[in-house]
């Protein structure tokens, strides 16, 4: 057998990985200035740019060089420009804008929580004594207000699968469990039009579910349920049952625990759809790295959270009672989807 050469680790790469923060510092400052909105008719000149914008000339001009430098923005004679899907990307409103999301990504508490990575590392687990699960955190309101979830391919993913199952039930009453946004719930809802809202969170995430339903028209088919998912009286059955981006924040044990209790509130006949960040068994690191890296945020933000495998969302949607897994993915899913029954 061939043995395969590995790359070998060099200097510049070493380097470019420590100096990591300095790039994440100069997309979140692009965009707390708007500078990418600036260039979304044409190129403009750093001077331009600095009046426009209100900095000093000199902090401008580093400024773009540097976008420009990490392959953000082009620069000629004309002045700098967007590169090809920067409109999408880059500037407010764009199909794909990313903006939102990285007040989240490079909010003060993420970078906060990555500071004690090695006390982390050391317990196994969060040292902060605000973390992802503290009861009402506030970072889950931003969440909900700023996350773009129309983007995630995985809200349609959910609703392309569950919508054809649903037109042959009598009912379409749906429990959407940590909702946030009530982007899953509420597109399923515009959908099947038969179907009432249940969104289970903490209440001033509620109250940006609501006006999200209300923009859309839905909200006559939305209902509040607010408190602990672990402990409010979840009411029901219901026909659905989701549970979108929540099971990565706790081991396999406490996730087990909590669709257990999820089995109960789903009608018999009834399903559940669950979302989450996931990797095969046979995955490497290497090759399929953003998983892993997922698991370190976790490592920072939970107590037990990390990515689980394929095989183990199988295992824990088994042992809660549910039969018949299915396992979907999307190109433009950002997570994978799995359906289950309840007998």
């Amino acid at each position: 057998m061939t043995e395969t050469a590995l790359p070998m680790i060099t200097t510049a790469q070493v380097h470019d990985i420590a100096r990591g923060y300095v790039k994440t510092a100069l997309l979140r400052t692009a965009f707390e200035l708007r500078v990418f909105d600036l260039l979304a008719h044409g190129p403009v000149g750093a001077r331009d740019i600095a009046d426009r914008v209100g900095v000093h000339p000199r902090g401008a001009r580093i400024l773009l060089d540097a976008l420009t430098a990490i392959g953000l923005l082009h620069s000629d004679d004309e002045g700098y420009a967007l590169l090809p899907g920067g409109h999408d990307l880059l500037v407010t409103g764009g199909a794909q804008y990313f903006g939102n999301a990285m007040r989240l990504s490079a909010s003060d508490w993420e970078w906060d929580a990555q500071k004690r990575l090695v006390d982390a590392v050391r317990h196994g687990g969060t040292v902060a004594e605000t973390h992802a699960l503290t009861p009402e955190f506030d970072y889950w309101e931003d969440f909900a207000q700023h996350t773009s979830w129309f983007n995630n391919g995985a809200v349609e993913l959910m609703a392309d699968h569950l919508v054809p199952w649903a037109a042959h039930r009598d009912s379409v009453d749906v429990l959407d469990i940590a909702c946030s946004h009530g982007g899953y719930g509420l597109t399923f809802a515009r959908r099947e039009p038969r179907a009432t809202v249940t969104g289970l969170d903490w209440p001033t995430i509620l109250d940006v579910t609501a006006r999200n339903a209300e923009r859309l028209g839905l909200a006559d088919r939305f209902r509040r349920l607010p408190g602990d998912m672990f402990s409010v009286d979840l009411g029901g059955p219901y026909d659905v049952v989701m549970l979108t981006n929540v099971l990565h924040h706790f081991s396999e044990a406490q996730a087990t625990a909590l669709l257990r209790r999820v089995a109960r509130a789903v009608k018999p006949g009834g399903r559940i759809a669950v979302v989450g960040h996931t990797y095969e068994e046979g995955d490497s690191p290497s090759a399929n790295p953003l998983p892993f890296m997922f698991s370190v945020i976790m490592l920072v933000q939970t107590h037990d959270g990390e990515t689980h495998s394929v095989p183990t969302y199988r295992r824990m949607l088994t042992d809660a009672g549910f039969v018949g897994v299915q396992t979907h993915s999307g190109e433009k899913a950002m997570h994978r989807l799995f359906i289950a029954d309840r007998p």
